[in-house]
């Protein structure tokens, strides 16, 4: 069935705006305007700084090291009771770690000339210079090492000449023993180390008797020791000090005045390089006498 369209055109109806209708949605277009003219514009952030995570870790380590520094720092020592400059401790100890820290003396070529190398036989110990064989009055000596009492090996192992040896025949001031070093010139081994101790109290000047020998007896380059106000080792020690054992072969070497308080103890630390580009050099590090002159 046809679909039958009317020819008719649509009536167009045109609308006259309302003026009112009008002036409203103006005035509500004027007010948010208005109103997004005077908000205040979100203020930006500068975008985080990134070294402040840096600086932070840098101010943590430098903190960390000042707090090192106090630990490690040297003390010039203070007075006894009779007004003479007592050793203080000089450093924080680690086991195992150099102490003190600072860089000592190494060679970096052998110690010995081609001739005239030193024997391995210790003379008689002598006793140190200007020393008259009677002490002064109010003083008293103590003299301990191997053959004299008072004197013990740790972590002792027989090896050859890459263990430890005995030297001379067993009596006090005769012999001396030839400790392996570490392997290390900065770290020790703390399984082994040698220690002399008196009983002794008051302000008391220590001297070590450095023997006669070649580089496998007499090697320390240099030899670092401990001193404790204790009987034995552990904890913190007094103070330490070194000695080039290479330089100072058949003499009495001073290391410095000391207080102790009912016992002294002195332990040689094993820290020590024994090998070269050629390969080992068996250097041992030398322990013989240590004296001990107290006044009360």
């Amino acid at each position: 069935m046809p679909t039958e369209f009317s020819d008719d055109r649509p009536t167009e109806r045109l609308f006259k705006p309302d003026p009112a209708l009008m002036e409203a949605a103006r005035a509500r277009g004027r007010a948010r305007w208005a109103a997004a003219g005077e908000a205040k514009a979100q203020e930006r952030k500068p975008p985080d700084n990134p070294l402040k995570p840096r600086a932070a870790a840098i101010a943590a380590m430098v903190a960390m090291l000042v707090l090192g520094g106090i630990a490690i720092a040297t003390f010039n020592g203070g007075s006894g009771a009779d007004g003479t400059d007592l050793a203080q401790p000089s450093h924080s100890y680690v086991p195992g770690l150099i102490t003190p820290p600072e860089d000592l003396p190494v060679d970096s070529e052998s110690p010995y000339p081609t001739s005239g190398r030193p024997t391995s036989t210790q003379a008689a110990i002598p006793p140190p210079a200007g020393d008259t064989g009677r002490a002064p009055a109010g003083v008293r000596s103590f003299t301990t090492g191997p053959g004299c009492g008072g004197y013990t090996n740790v972590g002792l192992y027989r090896d050859g000449r890459k263990g430890w040896v005995d030297h001379g025949d067993g009596t006090c001031g005769s012999s001396f023993v030839s400790i392996p070093m570490s392997g290390d010139a900065r770290r020790d081994d703390a399984s082994a180390y040698a220690q002399w101790t008196f009983t002794v109290s008051g302000s008391c000047d220590l001297s070590v008797f450095i023997p006669n020998g070649g580089l496998e007896e007499v090697g320390g380059n240099p030899t670092v020791y401990s001193v404790f106000d204790r009987n034995g080792v552990g904890g913190t020690p007094m103070a330490s000090f070194a000695i080039k054992q290479v330089d100072k072969r058949g003499q009495w070497v001073g290391a410095g005045k000391f207080r102790a308080s009912g016992n002294l103890t002195v332990q040689l630390l094993t820290r020590g390089q024994d090998w070269n580009g050629s390969g080992p050099t068996y250097a041992h590090h030398a322990a013989s006498a240590v004296r001990a002159d107290c006044t009360a």
